[in-house]
């Protein structure tokens, strides 16, 4: 697998074209009735007149951040038709903005408040955090940022075994949370892979703890979100669960189980925020235009980390695959009443890229990923 090296990204407002293919801006009419076709076979995979696995599907697709199909389906709530800019609470979509935080911070010189050494990708987490002592397994390397990100601390995932004294149906304080996680200790083969919630909570906790020289006060995870990555993509529907506008414009969620983690603090960092389809489509637009992060750190980003499969890695927030020469950087999430997926296609060695964003109301709905990748090769397709 190759990584994302010397990303270089240009808005174009015509077509780009490359020795043997042709990526144009905008979808011919009849890649569009494809496209609608296969999201619905989607929402309904048994066909036409059986329920849908979710109400609501917003979709947004976009060729060099340029938006070429925006459109809603199904309804948002009973009576209402869904939107392509209809809010969704976006799951794991999340982790994307927690790890282009945690790099954004890197590159600041942020410091930790504990232990006053200078905020890196591979700081020891017994540098960011006091107590920690059952985070070190003995001829184990040190839990550090970097393996927070990459989802190889093998520290337990706590939407998988949620620890004593909690409640996954109510609230839990973030201190909470933190106190009964630094309790625990890493299982499993030491710095392999394992999906866990654990580690993106404890990135935005680590936010929480850092100060940047020349500045008053300590850095806090909802603020440099909204600051340093929202307005610079200019995600006017975006905001975080709990918020006081979080219920505007919300496709009302379908819950096909008892919901859980749904309150706050469960999900801080991991599964928190509030976006629409478009949104996301200027987030993709935004990282892959340079605003977000720089050239090195956007590398960092992409990089393999965690090795899920033969031909599958974890990067920091993102999975990473390769298809017919196309880089391929997706992450989907579910929570309580709400599924989605976001997904970007990049040409290896050049600078095209296609972005699918997808945002459905229900908990569990299955094949997003793969619509997604449907999706990135019709509009890639001659």
């Amino acid at each position: 697998m190759k990584n994302a090296r010397g990303l270089l990204v240009a808005l174009l407002v015509t077509s780009i074209f490359w020795p043997g293919f042709a990526l144009a801006i905008g979808l011919t009419n009849d890649k569009r009735a494809e496209a609608r076709r296969i999201v619905e076979k989607t929402l309904r995979p048994r066909g036409e007149g059986t329920p849908a696995q979710a109400p609501a599907l917003s979709l947004a697709i976009g060729v060099q951040g340029a938006p070429v199909m925006l459109e809603g389906f199904g309804e948002a709530a009973p009576g209402v038709a869904a939107k392509a800019d209809t809010r969704y609470r976006i799951g794991s979509v999340t982790k994307q903005f927690t790890a282009a935080a945690i790099l954004q911070l890197v590159e600041a010189g942020a410091v930790s408040t504990f232990s006053g050494k200078a905020l890196t990708l591979d700081i020891a987490a017994a540098d960011l955090f006091p107590g920690v002592e059952a985070w070190t397994v003995a001829g184990q390397n040190p839990i550090t940022l970097r393996s927070l990100l990459n989802m190889t601390s093998n520290l337990p995932n706590f939407t998988r075994r949620p620890p004593k004294g909690t409640n996954p149906w109510g609230k839990v304080e973030a201190g909470q949370l933190l106190a009964a996680i630094k309790a625990q200790s890493p299982s499993g083969w030491p710095n392999s892979f394992e999906y866990s919630n654990t580690s993106y909570f404890l990135a935005a906790e680590a936010i929480d703890s850092l100060s940047i020289p020349g500045r008053a006060g300590t850095t806090n995870y909802r603020e440099i979100l909204t600051s340093t990555l929202f307005s610079r993509a200019e995600m006017v529907g975006t905001g975080f669960v709990g918020d006081s506008t979080d219920t505007a414009d919300m496709a009302m969620p379908l819950f096909k189980r008892r919901p859980a983690f749904a309150e706050s603090d469960w999900l801080k960092g991991s599964g928190d925020i509030v976006s629409t389809a478009p949104d996301l489509l200027k987030w993709d637009a935004a990282l892959m235009q340079g605003k977000i992060l720089s050239p090195g750190m956007m590398e960092e980003m992409f990089k393999e980390g965690g090795r899920i499969a033969p031909t599958t890695s974890y990067g920091m927030g993102w999975v990473i695959a390769e298809e017919s020469g196309w880089a391929i950087y997706s992450h989907t999430g579910s929570v309580a009443g709400y599924t989605s997926c976001n997904a970007i296609a990049r040409r290896v060695g050049g600078s095209e890229w296609i972005s699918v964003t997808l945002l459905t109301n229900s908990d569990g709905v299955e094949g997003l990923d793969i619509l997604a990748d449907d999706l990135l090769r019709l509009v890639r397709t001659e």
